[in-house]
């Protein structure tokens, strides 16, 4: 049962959708349904397989927690559009197969990369980094 009711994520900025979703991976984390804890000691593909069984839990979401989260070294999203576009403007690779087979020489590594490309597609639109 969540704390907060819809309205209050809504104020909170957070679409219905969006309140959804993550109503529905903390009820899978309460009901035991997912182990959140057991999640760090499986392989990256283990936690895509488990976790994409989550209705609002798409690759963007898992490449992003397997980065920050698990520290997953060797991974590049490209289902981010910071990503892709900064791939397009700085090798001119448009395809997304392309820069699959491209971003294989960055491993593995590529997890690297990604902060490397995420870094520059903010710098060059003068936003400000903060941690």
């Amino acid at each position: 049962m969540s704390v907060l009711s819809d309205e209050e994520f809504r104020n909170l900025g957070v679409s219905r959708q969006k309140t959804k979703y993550i109503k529905i991976l903390a009820d899978a984390v309460l009901s035991k349904e997912l182990d959140i804890e057991s999640l760090s000691s499986k392989s990256a593909k283990e936690v895509r397989e488990e976790l994409i069984k989550l209705k609002g839990i798409g690759n963007w979401t898992i490449d992003i927690y397997l980065m920050f989260c698990l520290q997953e070294p060797d991974l590049i999203p490209l289902g981010d559009i910071a990503v892709i576009n900064t791939i397009k403007e700085l090798l001119n690779i448009h395809d997304k197969l392309e820069m699959e087979i491209h971003a294989q020489q960055w491993s593995p590594y590529r997890s690297y990369a990604t902060y490397l490309l995420w870094h520059y597609y903010l710098n060059k639109r003068n936003r400000k980094i903060t941690y």
